[in-house]
C-alpha cells in the first residue's frame, strides 16, 4: 500500500474516533445536565402506563373504511377504564406496508386487555375486510 493511501486510512480512523468521542461527550453532558435538575427526565417520565403500537396493513381501496372502523373502536375504548389517549397516524409514503399506525396509552396491560376483550364482544361494527392489525404493548425506556 502506498503512503498516501495509508495516510488517508489513518485520517479516516482518527476522524471516526473523534466523532465517536464527540458523541459520547455530548451524551455524558446531557446526562449530567439531567442529574443536576431536581428530577431527571427518567424520574419524571416513569409511570406504570403502557403504550400500544398497532401498525395496520390496509387493503387497497379500503383506507377510508379502515379509518371509520378505527374511529368506532376508539370511541368504544375511550369510555373504558384505564384508557388514557390514542392517535392514528397515516404514512406519507405511497405503498407503505403499514399505511396506518395507532399509538395509544393505557394505564396497564390488564386495562387494555379487558377493554379489548369487551370491545370484541360488544362493538357491533364489523372490521374492514382484509385489514391486518399487528398490535404490541410497549413501555418507555428512554426519552
Amino acid at each position: 500500500m502506498d503512503t498516501p493511501k495509508k495516510l488517508k486510512g489513518i485520517v479516516l480512523k482518527v476522524s471516526r474516533i473523534a466523532l465517536t468521542a464527540s458523541l459520547l461527550t455530548s451524551i455524558i453532558s446531557c446526562n449530567n445536565e439531567e442529574k443536576s435538575n431536581n428530577k431527571s427526565n427518567m424520574e419524571t417520565s416513569k409511570s406504570e402506563h403502557i403504550i400500544l403500537i398497532n401498525p395496520f396493513e390496509v387493503p387497497k381501496g379500503k383506507l377510508e373504511e379502515s379509518i371509520v372502523y378505527w374511529e368506532a373502536c376508539r370511541d368504544f375504548l375511550k369510555k373504558e377504564p384505564g384508557y388514557i389517549s390514542t392517535k392514528l397516524h397515516k404514512s406519507i409514503k405511497d405503498g407503505a406496508k403499514f399505511e396506518l399506525i395507532n399509538v395509544a396509552v393505557w394505564e396497564s396491560p390488564k386495562a387494555f386487555t379487558e377493554a379489548s376483550q369487551k370491545m370484541a364482544k360488544e362493538l357491533g361494527v364489523p372490521p374492514t375486510e382484509g385489514l391486518k392489525a399487528n398490535p404490541s404493548l410497549y413501555t418507555v425506556i428512554s426519552e
